[in-house]
């Protein structure tokens, strides 16, 4: 054991009271080391002395000063005489092996605590090695600083969770007023709207009541002629006030789809990738995400160009790919990434593979490429059971959906525009065949029946299957398999159409006008509308204003997208802001405006009647951006 050489020997002088260091050369610091110790006898006899155990009560450059509480008697009587040296061991943190060194018995004091002794006694070291006492010193000032730096980082902390909170608050706040504006816009169109639709039949009145004057009774026809243009008057003005509530109302749309992107991307977890699928009062559901909410959350991604998010979810189910794959569960998990539900069906997966297709039409980056071709292989090993080509409900069911046969003609279709292999084709046009025979009745039919059915030998109402037959086969398709596009749209709009009561939220009623899951004379429980299936349903409306503006009928065209317009506004009714911390009070859509209602077709919706969704949400995030998730060519 080396001795302390002199450039580093400090002068220290101990007191009763503690270690001072005269010159203040260095700052005493406050530790506590445990540390072993024994005093050698005058005679140098060490090994007749028992060690002693103790703590630091200060570290310098200079020495130590130590606390006891028990001491045998030997050396009791050795601390009261001051120059003994002393052998000391002293433990620091994270070091296997204590430090070993000679110091020289400058004072001591015993006080007593509770009637029990403390001894307390300073030592100067006389033997320690440089880097021996340098590491003593460094961890020692570590553990003096430590606490004010725990301290100061928890006032950062505190500091910096007030902020935050002041924040989402503030955030929360504005969302909410963003959405309120929004209703309230919407309300007071509708006010408008009605107030002009009163003047308009004024004015005609007026006219017929004009035309009615005899030209020889002059004042009665200059007084009607006045109150005609009057009503004239009236109406440009509530037409042009009307036009800079649209202009507002578009701008505040805009904003609210934006508020809805980061809705669906608050609910992102960030150890899956899955989106939550509700976000609400439904105990059952409220950890869950369904795949086909995921595969819309991609398409909102998309929309928004945010590809990050959306490889998040697609690379979860690229990791959930086997050799053996036969399908992806319904749901999972949220957090974990578990299934939650084990039901395998088809529509959920083939929604799946035209997410990734999005996901390579916009990126053109292939690699989720494989993704959807082995979710295409396995639809196709389910469609060689069934010999007319249909694609049955899963592998495990025996039912037809044409919803499902619906996607998977898109998807398929997709899939073969983009690969141009061979199978893909060939299965696409043997879903087409199975719809021309089992889904799609011609336009010379019944018209008191559904122009599509559900499935296989099922004419029950679905006002999906109108609205995704235009979006999947497209309005010439149709009429090219003997079917009358317009007329779909005209069906499910006289049957499935609804006029209904929403609570908001605040507790404020609102009549919102939308389409239900079913035929709405058909259901018990009264009408409800699903802003998904009405999202669809505007969707479809605006491929049919398109195709007639193609074929050059404008006044066709205006009047459908008329109709998706009055459809998405009334949507605006029901948008409602986020009730979650993690939500921020951000825009969504409930799953339907009535609470654990019967669809019609073998679900119930959530419990909560402020039970936001990802189909709601996103879907009509789509219907704002005009976007065919089931078609690559977009307008």
């Amino acid at each position: 054991m080396s001795s302390i050489s002199k450039s580093e020997d400090v002068s220290v002088k101990f007191v009763a009271k503690g270690i001072y260091d005269e010159k203040r050369q260095y700052i005493r610091l406050s530790s506590v080391f445990p540390v072993a110790f024994r005093i050698i006898l005058p005679d140098k006899k060490k090994n007749e002395m028992n060690w002693q155990q103790g703590y630091t009560c200060n570290v310098s450059n200079g020495g130590i000063c130590v606390e006891t509480n028990a001491v045998d008697n030997i050396t009791e009587k050795l601390l009261n005489a001051a120059e003994n040296y002393v052998d000391i061991r002293l433990s620091i943190p994270l070091r296997q092996a204590p430090i070993e060194a000679s110091a020289k018995l400058i004072w001591s004091r015993c006080d007593i605590v509770h009637d029990t002794k403390k001894y307390f006694f300073g030592l100067k070291f006389e033997e320690i090695s440089p880097r021996d006492l340098r590491k003593v010193v460094w961890h020692a000032k570590v553990h003096k600083y430590a606490a004010r730096a725990s301290f100061l980082l928890g006032i950062i902390l505190v500091i910096s969770l007030s902020a935050s909170f002041l924040y989402n608050q503030k955030l929360r706040y504005e969302n909410k007023m963003i959405v309120s504006a929004l209703v309230n816009l919407e309300e007071k169109t509708g006010r408008m709207a009605q107030s002009y639709e009163v003047t308009q039949k004024q004015a005609l009145d007026k006219e017929k009541e004009l035309q009615s004057v005899s030209e020889s009774d002059l004042t009665s026809k200059k007084r009607l002629e006045n109150e005609y243009e009057d009503l004239v008057k009236r109406l440009n003005q509530q037409a042009d006030s009307m036009d800079i509530l649209d202009r507002k109302k578009q701008g505040l749309q805009k904003t609210i789809s934006q508020k809805m992107y980061l809705w669906l991307k608050n609910h992102q977890s960030y150890t899956t990738g899955l989106v939550l699928s509700f976000e609400g009062k439904d105990k059952i559901v409220k950890d869950w995400s369904f795949i086909y909410d995921q595969a819309l959350a991609v398409c909102v991604f998309l929309l928004y160009d945010d590809t990050k998010s959306a490889r998040d979810i697609l690379n979860f189910f690229t990791r959930e790919l086997t050799n053996d794959f036969n399908g992806f569960n319904n749901a999972f998990f949220y957090d974990s990434g578990d299934i939650s539900e084990f039901t395998v069906h088809c529509g959920p997966n083939i929604w799946l593979g035209i997410a990734a297709l999005q996901y390579v039409k916009k990126t053109s980056d292939y690699y989720y490429l494989d993704l959807a071709k082995r979710i295409a292989d396995w639809l196709i090993e389910i469609q060689e059971g069934d010999p007319e080509g249909g694609l049955k409900g899963g592998p495990t069911v025996f039912w037809f959906s044409t919803e499902h046969n619906l996607d998977a003609y898109a998807f398929l279709n997709m899939l073969y525009n983009e690969t141009e292999e061979e199978k893909y084709g060939i299965a696409r046009d043997k879903i087409k065949s199975w719809l021309n025979n089992h889904a799609m009745v011609p336009h010379d039919r019944d018209y008191s029946s559904p122009p599509i059915n559900r499935g296989r030998g099922d004419a029950t109402i679905a006002t999906d299957t109108f609205a995704w037959a235009l979006a999947s086969l497209g309005p010439q398709e149709l009429k090219d398999m003997g079917m009358d596009p317009e007329e779909i749209m005209k069906f499910a709009e006289e049957n499935c159409s609804v006029a209904t009561n929403y609570v908001r939220p605040s507790g404020i009623v609102v009549n919102v006008k939308g389409f239900d899951f079913s035929k709405v004379a058909n259901m018990p429980r009264g009408g409800l509308v699903s802003p998904e299936w009405t999202s669809q349903m505007i969707v479809s409306f605006r491929m049919l204003s398109r195709y007639f503006k193609k074929n050059g009928d404008d006044l066709k065209a205006e009047y459908y997208a008329q109709k998706a317009n009055i459809y998405l506004n009334e949507l605006n009714k029901i948008v409602i802001s986020s009730a979650s911390p993690t939500g921020r009070g951000e825009g969504c859509l409930p799953y339907a405006t009535k609470e654990n209602a019967d669809t019609g077709h073998g679900w119930n919706t959530p419990n909560g009647n402020n039970t936001c969704s990802i189909a709601g949400t996103a879907y009509m995030v789509m219907a704002i951006k005009d976007f065919n998730p089931l078609s690559l060519e977009q307008n």
